[in-house]
């Protein structure tokens, strides 16, 4: 019961406190969870979502959840451009999903590299998805409705619907 409490004490100070954050419905939020939109950055949900304990959503650009969104302890969500999640999708614990990564080049005069800016492109993820734990979900992705990413799975490119995937690079592993 405490919990509860302290998770509504926590959404009630998201809402009258974080700039370009928005949550529509009572939302639980857990202990140690970031929210965070830096730069005109914004954060929405379309409904109820829940953020367990230990959790980021950082957004530079935007980021869209849908009603029911789970994202479980320390997993992380970050939007240099732009993420959407769909409806009924759960996150499992040490998910990634960046829609990021760093730029560089390799330095002509002594072969070092030189890490400058970021490389970036839109995450789509459609309605009823399970990413398993540890799951990452790379820039330029799209994964369409009903899917089942299984754990440990990076994905790099996009996951048609009512599909199974997996693996490192992941790829279709059954149809639904």
């Amino acid at each position: 019961m405490i919990d509860k409490v302290a998770a509504l004490l926590r959404f009630i100070m998201v809402k009258l406190a974080k700039r370009g954050v928005q949550l529509p419905r009572v939302s639980y939020i857990g202990r140690h969870t970031l929210i965070q939109g830096k730069n005109g950055g914004t954060i929405s949900a379309r409904g109820k979502i829940r953020l367990d304990h230990d959790t980021e959503l950082v957004s530079l650009g935007s980021i869209t959840l849908g009603e029911n969104f789970v994202m479980n302890g320390y997993s992380r969500i970050v939007a240099h451009q732009r993420i959407e999640i769909g409806n009924n999708v759960v996150i499992a614990r040490f998910v990634s999903i960046l829609d990021h990564d760093h730029a560089f080049e390799k330095n002509a005069s002594d072969g070092s590299l030189v890490f400058d800016g970021y490389n970036m492109a839109p995450i789509r993820i459609g309605n009823n998805v399970w990413l398993g734990d540890k799951v990452s979900i790379l820039k330029g992705v799209t994964i369409g409705d009903n899917v089942i990413i299984g754990a440990n799975a990076v994905v790099t490119k996009d996951i048609p619907s009512n599909t199974i995937a997996g693996g490192i690079p992941a790829k279709v592993i059954k149809h639904l």
